[in-house]
């Protein structure tokens, strides 16, 4: 299972539609796919494919991470109905919840922060995993970093950007030495959002993130039809498949297609997290009294049992 964070700190760049456009394609190729909105703002999710939020009763991805639901990762999932899916492939989504959006403190209060999601999707069955990641360094981008086999990087042509890039690749030297995995890869550059003919302003930036030495794919230009598919809750590879959005998407998921490599799917035994005896014992006792018919003393016979003093 290739998993793939897209990521940028500096909102606006167009990560959300790259993430959909990215992971639709794939599923397009006949690929299972499973699209998870890291975002607390929930645009994948609602803007982009048109799905509900998890109800608040129900399992969600901010219940997950904080360990207040421990359910198996399928039941966080929904299909999209509304993408063009090649055969034996899958367009799923683990959708925003309400709580995501205080998921920062909550996880902050962990021993071994930076390990959750790898926990929660580690049983999942895919080909390809794109997170779509906050407009911010916080612990949610760290989880997808921590996770994450590669990366995929939308980026503006302009100069704020460039230096966005240059402050990005400092926290992920952070995040790989702080909870010692291997370096992650960078897949590639995705411009976007500007318009054509492209200025030489743009042109002049674009040479300049060339200078970074990580791979510049296809370019995903400004067009009113990505806004045309978002109104409809429909990926543009299926809304308006002849686009040049939709044929860069293509490009970019033949690029993810094609990296093979040893995968990094766990955290190394140091990075285990803590056994604590009590959830355990809340565990076990949960399970036993739950087929309870009266007989046992629940969690009473599940402790030890002191000797009578004589």
């Amino acid at each position: 299972m290739q998993i793939t964070s897209v990521v940028n700190q500096k909102g606006g760049v167009g990560k959300t539609a790259l993430s959909v456009g990215a992971a639709a394609a794939l599923a397009e190729r006949g690929r299972r796919v499973l699209l998870i909105d890291l975002d607390p703002q929930g645009h994948a999710t609602t803007e982009l494919l048109g799905l509900p939020e998890a109800p608040p009763e129900a399992p969600s991805l901010a219940k997950a991470l904080t360990k207040t639901w421990r359910g198996p990762v399928e039941e966080l999932i929904v299909s999209h109905p509304r993408s063009n899916i090649g055969a034996g492939g899958a367009f799923d989504v683990i959708p925003t919840a309400p709580g995501m959006f205080d998921l920062v403190r909550r996880l902050d209060q962990f021993r071994v922060p930076g390990w959750q999601l790898a926990r929660v999707i580690q049983f999942a069955n895919y080909d390809h995993v794109i997170i779509d990641c906050p407009p911010a360094l916080d612990v949610l981008t760290n989880n997808a970093l921590v996770a994450t086999h590669g990366l995929l990087v939308p980026v503006q042509p302009d100069r704020t950007s460039i230096r966005a890039l240059r402050l990005m690749r400092e926290q992920i030297s952070y995040v790989e030495s702080a909870v010692q995995r291997e370096p992650i890869a960078y897949y590639g550059l995705v411009p976007g959002l500007y318009r054509r003919p492209i200025s030489g302003y743009a042109v002049a930036a674009l040479n300049e993130l060339h200078e970074f030495g990580i791979p510049v794919l296809p370019h995903v230009p400004l067009g009113v039809v990505m806004n045309e598919a978002a109104a409809r809750g429909i990926p543009v590879t299926t809304f308006a498949p002849q686009t040049i959005q939709a044929v860069a998407f293509r490009q970019i998921a033949q690029v993810l297609d094609s990296i093979t490599g040893n995968h990094v799917t766990g955290p190394p035994p140091q990075a285990e997290q803590e056994f604590i005896f009590e959830d355990f014992i809340a565990e076990v006792s949960d399970t036993r009294s739950a087929n309870d018919n009266g007989s046992r003393r629940k969690l009473y016979d599940l402790l030890p049992k002191r000797p009578r003093p004589r």
